[in-house]
């Protein structure tokens, strides 16, 4: 009898701390267990928005002895620039391979006159408005960070007007509006704060050097090179998680 009651004693105690442990471990109903949710992933489409800050030096040179300045001022001007930007990531461990576009509206514009008064004075104008470029990106993602390196091709359109008052033809003005093809460089870091929104600051150098306008008998090169600086915020589609039921 004695045996019994303490064999039956011990079965209740195991019962009682096996309960107890699941009750530990888990409280209440398996369809309130809350989801499984993977680490993020870079892999998917995006789109986004962007705003920043850009930095131009631009530089006009005179091709030709006809005009009496060679050398049309060296400008340096500033602006603000935003727009939209569309793009593909595909991850592979923590390396993330990836392909970008951004394309808006620049206002960017730089005047340059070499304070002469009557004749011997010349003046130039440039801006600009809508921008476009294409990149790759290579970064490496440290969880929900990205670090990441893009450059490829950049456009410009602008517009340049030049002018003057000398002795040979007198007060005179030319314009042409330009498409620039460039080349751009530049980085970042990107966060995604959760699974289908990012948000990222980004440096880029743009380069469109050399870049020639011909009005007969007036020809000039146009230097011009942008710094800008941008934070963005992005949508990633595909990449929701949806908990158990």
């Amino acid at each position: 009898m004695k045996k019994t009651l303490a064999a039956a004693t011990v079965a209740a105690l195991v019962g009682v701390a096996g309960a107890a442990s699941a009750a530990d471990l888990y409280h209440g109903s398996m369809k309130d267990a809350p989801a499984y949710v993977p680490p993020p992933t870079w892999t998917g489409f995006y789109i986004g928005a962007h705003v920043g800050g850009i930095w131009a030096n631009i530089n006009n040179h005179n091709l030709d002895n006809f005009l009496p300045a060679a050398n049309w001022g060296n400008t340096s001007n500033d602006g603000v620039f935003g727009g939209g930007t569309v793009g593909y990531n595909y991850q592979t461990g923590a390396f993330v391979f990836g392909v970008e576009a951004d394309f808006g509206g620049a206002g960017l514009t730089g005047n340059w006159n070499n304070g002469v008064v009557g004749a011997g004075n010349f003046w130039a104008k440039n801006d600009a408005n809508f921008y476009a470029d294409v990149t790759g990106r290579l970064g490496y993602a440290a969880g929900p960070a990205l670090f990441y390196a893009k450059g490829g091709w950049a456009f410009l359109d602008t517009n340049l007007s030049v002018g003057g008052i000398d002795g040979l033809v007198g007060p005179w003005s030319a314009g042409v509006s330009a498409g620039l093809d460039g080349w751009v460089v530049g980085g970042g870091i990107e966060y995604m704060w959760s699974p289908s929104w990012s948000v990222k600051a980004e440096y880029l150098y743009f380069d469109f050097n050399h870049a020639n306008t011909d009005w007969g008998s007036f020809n000039f090169e146009r230097d011009l090179t942008v710094n800008s600086f941008k934070v963005g915020l992005n949508y990633h589609f595909g990449n929701v998680y949806t908990p158990l039921k």
